[in-house]
């Protein structure tokens, strides 16, 4: 008897792997970042001295940034000073603390942070120096906070989020000072500069972004550790 041989070809389906997002380039960190104000955009908005005793100002700057993320920036922030003790030239007094919360618009993102004076370590000096009068014969009322030449820096972390919505982490210090003399507004002043801790910047989790997750979906509830 003749037989035949058939041969059955299994039509097998193409498994296609699910789309991964490209590697996001991180941006740049803050380190060259620069803040300034000239004039009565840098101002204190509220304020109680006491020469001898403690003293606290709140303040509001904006102005012109420079450096990796230019644009501008603007920024509120509390100082507060033990007494105006220090000898020689306007009372001043050291320190205790100062806390800010600032935002940079740039074409190359938008950065938003918070800062505080960092603690002096053991044996460091000199401390961070300001100033909160309302006047004298002397001395004309001012209020200032400065960290140039001093040991102490202002502690930041901060959020960069680019223009397409993918958010970094950066942190390291600053260095800053600002002035406020009520008698002429036009002379008031802001300046800082950043320096980041950190080789590069970290991203963050971004519930719906494509470029952190292997889902495809929107609103994923991810969270940053």
């Amino acid at each position: 008897m003749k037989r035949s041989l058939s041969v059955l070809i299994a039509a097998t389906p193409l498994l296609l792997a699910a789309p991964t997002a490209s590697a996001q380039v991180p941006p740049p960190t803050l380190t060259g970042e620069t803040l300034s104000s000239l004039g009565p955009e840098t101002t204190s908005t509220s304020f109680n001295c006491d020469p001898q005793g403690t003293s606290t100002f709140t303040y509001q700057t904006s102005g012109v940034a420079a450096g990796p993320y230019p644009g501008t920036y603007s920024e509120t922030g509390t100082v507060t000073l033990g007494p105006q003790v220090i000898p020689g030239g306007p009372p001043t007094g050291f320190l205790i603390n100062w806390t800010a919360s600032f935002t940079i618009t740039s074409p190359a993102g938008t950065v938003t942070g918070t800062k505080t004076l960092s603690p002096l370590a053991p044996g460091q000096s000199p401390p961070a120096i300001g100033a909160c009068t309302t006047g004298g014969q002397t001395f004309g009322a001012q209020r200032s906070a400065n960290t140039f030449g001093s040991a102490q820096s202002l502690a930041y972390t901060a959020t960069i989020t680019l223009p397409g919505g993918e958010p970094f982490a950066d942190s390291g210090t600053s260095k800053a000072s600002m002035n406020d003399t009520p008698a002429t507004p036009q002379a008031n002043n802001f300046f800082e500069t950043y320096t980041s801790e950190r080789v590069t910047t970290t991203p963050l989790c971004h519930e719906d972004s494509q470029l952190d997750q292997n889902q495809v979906n929107n609103d994923q509830g991810c969270a940053n550790p």
